[in-house]
């Protein structure tokens, strides 16, 4: 009896479908960032892999020729995928959203201090950047809390106009209070 493990596909097939899903990831992302590591653990990654989930990014290991096949097709900025950046292991982080703060402050917590991970390049909101640059965007509050600090701008006038239009009403409502407990016990 002949078991089938894999599906008879020639090797040509199987590098056009991996360029394909690169290409796919590229599309679906609004930034990209690219990083090298070696010597590093599959539970730091995985670890990586939890946390860049909740700020909607997607962390896949690519081959650079393939990569840069597919940026060749999807004619993306050259500086993307040099030859001085794409060599080594590669790893790219695929942000689906407009908060790319948020995937590189992850990035930068998981890995900073590690020398055995570090950032290449960039392809933020269609600009790339140095690998210096994206480390500096990690520095940057993410939309959410720049959100917070408007409303609580916006909020703070409010209270202080709040507590000066009541405030002479509770002095005069504590006046009369007091107005009818001396009236009271003088009767």
């Amino acid at each position: 009896m002949k078991l089938k493990f894999r599906a008879k596909k020639t090797p040509k097939e199987l590098r056009d479908m991996a360029v394909q899903n690169i290409k796919t990831r590229l599309q679906e992302a609004k930034s990209v960032v690219l990083f090298s590591s070696q010597f590093v653990t599959h539970q730091d990654f995985e670890a990586l892999r939890k946390e860049l989930i909740k700020t909607q990014a997607k962390l896949e290991f690519v081959k650079n020729t393939l990569f840069r096949v597919a940026c060749k097709e999807l004619s993306l900025p050259e500086a993307l995928y040099a030859d001085k950046v794409m060599f080594g292991q590669s790893g790219a982080v695929f942000i689906t959203t407009d908060d790319f703060v948020g995937a590189i402050k992850v990035l930068k917590a998981q890995f900073g201090k590690n020398e055995n991970v570090m950032v290449k390049i960039g392809l933020l909101d269609s600009e790339v950047y140095e690998a210096s640059k994206v480390l500096e965007f990690a520095n940057i509050p993410s939309i959410e809390q720049l959100h917070a600090k408007l409303v609580g701008s916006l909020v703070g006038p409010l209270y202080g106009l709040h507590y000066a239009l009541s405030s002479d009403m509770n002095k005069l409502v504590r006046g009369l209070s007091e107005v009818a407990k001396k009236s009271g016990a003088a009767a």
